[in-house]
C-alpha cells in the first residue's frame, strides 16, 4: 500500500508543477481553457510517474541479480 501512496503523491506533485509551468509558459498564450490544462497536466504526470516507477523497479531487479 505504501507504494501506491508514493505513486499517487509523485503523480500529483509532478502534475501540479508541470501544469503551473506550462500554463505560464505556453498554454495561457495559446488560449487553452483551464479545465483542459488540468487534464493535460494530470495525464503528463501519470505518464511521467509510471515511467519513473518502471525505471526504479528495473534498477532494483538489476541490482539484486
Amino acid at each position: 500500500m505504501q507504494g501506491v501512496i508514493k505513486f499517487v503523491k509523485g503523480w500529483l506533485i509532478f502534475s501540479l508543477m508541470w501544469g503551473i509551468f506550462m500554463w505560464f509558459v505556453t498554454w495561457q498564450a495559446q488560449g487553452k481553457e483551464p479545465g483542459l490544462a488540468i487534464v493535460m497536466s494530470l495525464y503528463a504526470g501519470l505518464i511521467y510517474q509510471a515511467l519513473m516507477t518502471m525505471v526504479g523497479r528495473f534498477k532494483a531487479r538489476r541490482s539484486q541479480a
